[in-house]
């Protein structure tokens, strides 16, 4: 079946994709390509109970109707292998810092290797920017998977 192209605010999608909490699940409606929240908590990322109203669409269709389609993020396991990547690729990095890096990263500690960059601000912003193409990269896919097609191009693409 032929979709329309979806006007996608990448945004929204982009922090669906980051968000990886259990209690919470994204959809991109596939009619309006609006990006919709479900789940345990959704109001308690609101101050205002009036924000909560307006962001919740109680009249959307529900999660099983075929216009919603689950945004599946990546995994802890994915984030593992970018930084183990990140290491392995990034030449400015020290050796020690690397070895360090690494131990953490077998660890299975993403957020220590996160803290271990914090003294190293150019390696940290070579990070964020390499994870940064890393998600555009699943969310790419998954929209391609996903037969969807965007009206227009995504900001990292316009580039």
């Amino acid at each position: 079946m032929k979709r329309k192209p979806l006007h996608i605010d990448w945004d929204e999608l982009e922090t669906a994709f980051e968000n990886r909490n259990e209690d919470l699940s994204y959809y991109l409606d596939l009619i309006t390509g609006k990006v919709f929240l479900e789940g345990e908590g959704e109001e308690a990322q609101f101050d205002d109970d009036s924000l909560a109203e307006d962001a919740v669409d109680t009249g959307a269709a529900p999660r099983r109707e075929t216009t919603r389609l689950h945004v599946s993020s990546f995994t802890e396991d994915d984030e593992l292998d970018w930084m183990d990547e990140f290491i392995e690729g990034d030449v400015k990095l020290a050796d020690d810092v690397k070895d360090a890096l690494g131990e953490l990263v077998v660890q299975g500690n993403g957020e220590g290797f996160k803290d271990a960059l914090r003294p190293h601000a150019d390696a940290r912003d070579r990070w964020f920017l390499f994870r940064s193409e890393r998600l555009h990269e699943v969310m790419d896919a998954w929209l391609a998977e996903n037969h969807v097609t965007p009206a227009g191009p995504p900001p990292w693409k316009e580039r």
